[in-house]
């Protein structure tokens, strides 16, 4: 189990570099945001495809946070109708969530890290004015979301030693 604290000690310092970049995106993305907007309406000469580059860096800024968003559990959630519910009642359906959420990640992950593969090697572009290539973008989704998959395993291990440690307590109990 030590190798396990260690190793989630090790992901929350990714995860939590993986939101400053998101973070620094966000600051970056001011600057031309600003200029843009300044040359549209003072000169009435915009800068070309800005909208779309604004567009990539907003990728980077929800695909690199999205894991350390779980693993603050600050995700939307609905519990009204769990609440009530006992606390292990509770961790079993959090653990069949993230059962769930992480066979979908997985899919998700898979499916843009191949697709990110194929704008690499065809050289996959935007159309217009400037060029930006397809496969940076693609590639921080396929990141963020392979982070993702990593913390919801991490989550359902948690959650799987919680449920064990209960029902351990529960049968010291009972002796």
């Amino acid at each position: 189990m030590n190798f396990f604290h260690s190793f989630e000690k090790w992901l929350k310092k990714i995860e939590r570099a993986f939101c400053y970049s998101a973070a620094a995106l966000v600051f970056i993305m001011i600057f031309p945001t600003t200029l843009d907007v300044f040359l549209r309406y003072i000169f009435n000469a915009p800068l070309p495809e800005m909208f779309q580059l604004t567009e990539f860096m907003m990728i980077g800024v929800v695909y690199l946070s999205i894991a350390y968003v779980q693993q603050l559990k600050d995700h939307i959630r609905i519990d009204i109708a769990t609440q009530w519910l006992p606390k292990k009642s509770q961790e079993i359906l959090d653990l069949f969530a993230y059962c769930l959420s992480l066979f979908i990640v997985l899919m998700i992950t898979w499916q843009t890290g191949r697709m990110a593969w194929e704008a690499f090697v065809t050289q996959d572009y935007t159309m217009g004015v400037v060029q930006f290539p397809l496969w940076p973008a693609k590639s921080i989704l396929t990141i963020g979301m392979g982070l993702l998959s990593i913390r919801f395993f991490v989550d359902i291990v948690i959650i799987l030693f919680k449920l064990t440690r209960h029902s351990s307590e529960i049968s010291n109990f009972k002796c």
